[in-house]
């Protein structure tokens, strides 16, 4: 039965530093792109924005996890920014959209160019949400080549097929944070899409119906045509600052908005790690540290998911530090895992 190699990024904003850390240790250690030794990557929200930097291209070079952690090193601060009269105009993003959505924008523009899902070597999966449509929405690499056993009879991959830009714009679009992105493939369909994390905040298990179905029938004589998934899922920082019942019991909608987002986002990673844990057992390797409940601790960074103050990125970059010295005998038998050969599936 051979096995599926999967890796799964979770969302969490600025968060994503601490899984491109975690990352770049791996390269590191792999010495070679992170991309090139698993069959499908897949990617919600900040998690959808590495998986698209590392996937491997048809031609050129794919980003490094290091110029990832650059990126949101460096840059993370013209995301989560606004000006005065935006701030004013939205009343602080309760009327409107907190961030407008153009630096994030240029960024993608500027390191992703033209490329579309049609353009990768390897399997890409990243989630969003469609708004008018009122149904998730997958972008998969395969489908925008017109492949894949999940493909419906006489599909256009045109219209499956869209820039990269626009995929991470669209499964980045965090309710409250930015504004639905509009996206419209090569076949033209038009769709208006958030943040996939609203359904799927770890992707992995998304990740795994994918590869059983697309991958079928590779393990001929071996397996009587399974697969066996090796998952490598990894999260953006347990939240433990709690939400006091007192202070909750007489919020309304505006004072819920936030704080029912993050909440959602946290129990939807939580269960699919506890769901593949039951199915997998040890194929299944998630990796996640707890960002810490006390704000009066000058080392423990806010877990809000656009807090991208230098100080901030770099007590995440700690966290990170952290969460690979306590887990480095796991992360060493994933690399071992990893470094073996890595048996060729075909979509």
């Amino acid at each position: 039965m051979p096995e599926v190699r999967i890796l799964s990024l979770d969302g969490g904003g600025i968060r994503g530093v601490i899984p491109a850390t975690v990352l770049a240790y791996l390269e590191d250690r792999l010495d070679r792109p992170i991309g090139e030794v698993f069959h499908l990557v897949a990617g919600t929200s900040t998690g959808g924005i590495l998986a698209a930097g590392l996937a491997p291209r048809r031609s050129g070079a794919a980003m490094t996890a290091a110029e990832l952690v650059a990126l949101y090193r460096d840059r993370g601060g013209e995301i989560f920014d606004r000006s005065f009269w935006h701030g004013f105009g939205s009343l602080g993003g309760l009327s409107d959209e907190k961030y407008p959505a153009g630096p994030l924008e240029g960024i993608l523009t500027e390191k992703l160019g033209d490329l579309r899902l049609a353009d990768l070597a390897r399997e890409l999966l990243v989630t969003a949400y469609d708004i008018e449509r009122r149904s998730p929405h997958f972008f998969k690499s395969w489908r925008a080549r017109g492949t894949g056993a999940d493909r419906p009879a006489g599909e256009n991959a045109a219209t499956r097929d869209f820039f990269l830009r626009d995929v991470c714009r669209a499964t980045s679009a965090a309710p409250t944070y930015f504004q639905p992105a509009l996206a419209s493939s090569r076949g033209g369909t038009r769709h208006a899409l958030i943040d996939g994390g609203v359904f799927a905040n770890n992707p992995a298990m998304c990740a795994v119906a994918s590869a059983m179905k697309i991958y079928a029938g590779q393990g001929q004589g071996r397996g009587q045509g399974r697969v066996r998934p090796f998952v490598v899922s990894l999260g953006t920082g347990l939240t433990e600052r709690p939400i006091p019942y007192d202070e909750a019991k007489d919020w309304g909608l505006l004072a819920w908005a936030r704080p029912a987002l993050a909440v959602m986002f946290d129990g939807v990673s939580d269960t699919v790690g506890y769901e593949l844990d039951q199915l997998l057992g040890r194929d299944h390797k998630r990796f996640d540290i707890a960002l810490g409940a006390d704000p009066a601790d000058p080392a423990a960074p806010n877990d809000d998911m656009d807090d991208a103050r230098p100080e901030n990125i770099a007590r995440l970059i700690d966290r990170a530090e952290a969460l690979i010295a306590a887990n480095r005998s796991r992360l060493d038998l994933v690399v071992r895992r990893l470094k073996r050969e890595m048996v060729p599936l075909t979509v």
